[in-house]
């Protein structure tokens, strides 16, 4: 397996890499996944998985499942 040369997949002082899964309900608009891809990649995360589906044909809704990595969050 190739290692990430990214600063936010080495585990931190908070411990270990864990998985995280973000949904994002969006308006099914060219360019939109360009631009939420984009503040991942702009703070150096990685998206491990990435599926969009329109859920309402209506309203012009999609959702898109995003799976990286990071450090836990601590509040």
């Amino acid at each position: 397996m190739v290692k990430s040369k990214s600063a936010y997949s080495e585990p931190g002082k908070l411990g270990k890499s864990e998985h995280h899964i973000i949904v994002v309900w969006v308006d099914n608009e060219a360019g939109v996944l360009a631009r939420v891809v984009g503040l991942f990649s702009g703070r150096g995360y990685n998206i491990e998985s990435l599926a969009v589906a329109e859920v309402d044909k209506k309203k012009h809704i999609s959702r898109i499942t995003i799976v990286t990595s990071g450090t836990p969050i601590s509040y």
